[in-house]
């Protein structure tokens, strides 16, 4: 028994680690507005999880802006161990297609995070949010059908190739 016993804990101690508690403490609308850098409202695009027992990642894409700056789709960690193990105060942002209003703060090299903690909530800014912050600014959405500037350019060399052999052979005619 006490072999097996051992057995079960040095298997559980290491599992233990992988969720990390944490807690916040209750904030008024505008203590978290103050807080995040960006508040945005959009879509989710893709939602991943970054290795076992960790924190989940999605990409979101803005579409109306009501604090900061935000013009592309980014990543957001959806806890503050950004992306490392889960706490109890990670957002829950995992269906994609869904609408929030995030609570960014930045994470560096172009990711932000959020976490339940922050006010960021499911759907559109709540009435108290649309006094506080007014309606917000739209984000030029880049068309979801729109041809890669890569793919453009390589599309532009076939045609100049073809063109020039088309020429050729045409000429190539004319002075037989």
């Amino acid at each position: 028994r006490a072999l097996v016993l051992a057995f079960g804990l040095a298997l559980a101690l290491p599992l233990s680690g992988a969720v990390a508690l944490a807690s916040c403490a209750q904030q008024d609308l505008a203590a978290q507005v103050t807080a995040a850098d960006v508040i945005v409202v959009g879509t989710v695009t893709e939602t991943r999880q970054t290795f076992a027992a960790a924190g989940g990642v999605i990409r979101f894409r803005p579409e109306r802006v009501l604090k900061g700056t935000l013009t592309r789709e980014v990543q957001v960690y959806l806890g503050p161990s950004r992306g490392g193990a889960i706490t109890s105060v990670d957002y829950g942002a995992v269906v994609r297609g869904e609408r929030h209003t995030l609570y960014l703060r930045d994470a560096g090299d172009g990711a932000y995070e959020t976490n339940a903690c922050s006010g960021s909530h499911v759907g559109e800014p709540t009435g108290d949010e649309a006094k506080l912050l007014g309606a917000g600014t739209l984000v030029a959405a880049a068309s979801e059908d729109a041809v890669p500037p890569a793919t453009l350019a390589a599309i532009a060399i076939v045609v100049a190739i073809a063109a020039f052999a088309i020429i050729r052979v045409v000429l190539g005619r004319r002075s037989v």
